[in-house]
């Protein structure tokens, strides 16, 4: 009967996620998005490749649900000391590496939103990566992005869709 038992579990985890998308290992599924958190801090570019390699990328933010979902999965893994701080904060996907001033995701969709801290894109000694700054007096403002240099070592988001 155990047996049985498991076999159904399985068979159950199995439907449930032909019908509504899996997330491989690690991953955390919000909605039909699958999240990937690495809390180690990497530059920019080594964030990018790690993503590929688990078959995602750098998160892209499209709208304001994309900014607040990414946000506050953030802030459900993190140290409440964490909030305020752009050191602190997470890669996303956003940067203008191969033409100065026309940021591009990684993941090769387009820019048809953005969410910057006031005076910034700025390009100061030569930002080219995107993070949120994550200052401020409340979440909507901590989500705000800010230019940093690409070498600046910080955690990271990937993001890929559930597979069904």
């Amino acid at each position: 009967m155990n047996s049985n038992f498991t076999i159904n579990l399985f068979l159950l985890a199995a439907i449930a996620c032909l019908s509504q998308g899996c997330c491989p290992d690690r991953f955390m599924k919000v909605g039909n998005r699958c999240y990937y958190y690495n809390s180690d801090k990497v530059d920019w570019h080594d964030a990018r490749h790690a993503c590929e390699r688990l078959g995602a990328h750098l998160v892209s933010i499209h709208n304001a649900e994309d900014s607040r979902e990414v946000y506050d999965l953030w802030k459900s893994l993190i140290d409440e000391s964490f909030l305020v701080g752009g050191q602190r904060t997470y890669w996303i996907g956003l940067h203008d590496v191969q033409n100065e001033n026309f940021f591009e995701w990684s993941d090769g969709t387009p820019m048809d939103y953005s969410m910057w801290c006031s005076g910034e894109p700025n390009n100061s000694g030569g930002e080219d990566c995107v993070s949120p700054l994550s200052r401020g007096s409340n979440d909507f403002d901590r989500q705000k992005w800010n230019d940093f240099d690409c070498g600046t070592r910080k955690p990271y988001f990937c993001r890929r869709s559930a597979t069904s």
